[in-house]
């Protein structure tokens, strides 16, 4: 399971379980798209990534 941490634009954190990779990924562009900051993806093996750090990690060819 992936979550997605984040600062709403009211200042509070929040967290979002995702299923998948591809879950993750659009759940960053959401909050985003919502004004929420300091977005971080923890990843199933423990690892936390900001949110451009984790879209280059899945390595998406987009072509």
């Amino acid at each position: 399971m992936f979550t997605v941490k984040g600062i709403d634009p009211t200042g509070r954190a929040m967290t979002f379980a995702c299923g998948t990779d591809e879950q993750a990924m659009e759940k960053t562009w959401e909050l985003k798209r919502r004004g929420f900051r300091d977005i971080m993806v923890l990843d199933p093996k423990g690892r936390e990534l900001g949110a451009v750090a984790f879209e280059r990690s899945l390595e998406i060819d987009w072509d």
